[in-house]
């Protein structure tokens, strides 16, 4: 069975910027490449280009926009920037950049009011999205900037897990689809190296079983209670089931949520939205082998399946100890969207 490809917004002009932003823009299918006769837009994952006037980009402007986009991703073991970012300027060749696919514009206007904030979606190529943010003053910019960090930062995110869902649906590990589809009848698209698989009542794990570079893919599910979804619920869910199903090299170890040394609070950043029209809990996270040396980073989305009275769970993890984990962490995220 084919994983089913997404249906994509069609490109659009600017748009004004309201409320929770949940932008899933810039994926171009076939038929609109050709009926829209635009380039390929290039860049690497989670790459990005800034287009600031020369002489705002120092002092205050610059700090907020290298804090916001070159932040660390959130809860990873060490510091890796959110985006890799380039930085140009209004006055020089912008050929170069036009056709790139993460496009963020900075412009100042003395003639404004008030700051705003814009996005456009497969302007000049196929997918990119663009956003513009504009105000009266370098200052005033920079403070808009920063009180708006995560809605920015959510619009390339989320155009860039879809770009890499897209590229998932296209090429796919067919071992892990098959063995979801037996275990629970749903289907998802992983990278192809998650070939080794384990599987269990309600339970799948795959993974390509690599000393460094190893990503892992677990679905799992649980009766619902009726209850909402809950941060507290999942930990300890998790943990349980882990704990059952992926046990380490010696009787006293499993994996587990990573916990905070002090405060023995699991080391999580939930948030709940909305994903294709379905609400979510989003969880990023640490892993921890009890008792043992290993552990990583985590990515989970936990739904509810009202039909059958189930709680349904996905989530991508990975070891890399020696290698940058940024992209590996993102594509597993992206991966998870494409679950049906």
């Amino acid at each position: 069975m084919m994983c089913h490809k997404s249906i994509f917004p069609k490109p659009a002009a600017w748009l004004p910027i309201v409320a929770t932003i949940m932008f899933l823009c810039c994926q171009g299918n076939t038929s609109s490449n050709h009926q829209g006769h635009k380039p390929t837009s290039r860049g690497l994952p989670f790459e990005m280009v800034m287009i600031v006037p020369r002489a705002a980009y120092e002092g205050e402007l610059s700090d907020t926009l290298e804090a916001v986009f070159k932040g660390s991703t959130p809860l990873l073991p060490q510091h890796e920037p959110l985006f890799r970012v380039n930085v140009t300027f209004t006055d020089a060749n912008l050929t170069p950049w036009r056709t790139f696919r993460n496009r963020l514009i900075v412009k100042i206007d003395k003639s404004l009011r008030q700051p705003s904030m814009g996005v456009a979606c497969n302007e000049i190529a196929l997918p990119q999205v663009e956003v513009m943010v504009q105000g009266p003053s370098a200052h005033i910019l920079a403070g808009f900037i920063g009180a708006n960090r995560q809605r920015l930062t959510d619009l390339f995110v989320e155009a860039e897990l879809e770009w890499e869902a897209a590229q998932l649906r296209r090429k796919y590990s067919k071992t892990t689809l098959e063995a979801l589809q037996e275990v629970s009848g749903h289907t998802i698209c992983v990278p192809t190296g998650l070939r080794a698989s384990k599987q269990g009542k309600d339970f799948l794990w795959t993974g390509t079983n690599l000393l460094d570079k190893d990503q892992n893919f677990v679905f799992y599910s649980y009766p619902w209670n009726g209850q909402p979804l809950s941060i507290g619920q999942y930990v300890a869910k998790r943990d349980s089931i882990l704990k059952t199903n992926i046990p380490g090299s010696e009787p006293n170890q499993w994996m587990q949520t990573a916990r905070d040394p002090e405060s023995h609070q699991p080391l999580v950043l939930p948030r709940t939205r909305t994903l294709y029209n379905m609400n979510v809990l989003e969880v990023h996270g640490l892993w921890e082998m009890h008792n043992g040396a290993l552990g990583g980073a985590f990515v989970a989305l936990e739904r509810i399946d009202t039909a059958h009275g189930l709680v349904l769970c996905t989530e991508g993890f990975i070891y890399s100890p020696q290698s940058p984990k940024r992209n590996l962490m993102r594509e597993m995220e992206a991966a998870l969207r494409t679950f049906e």
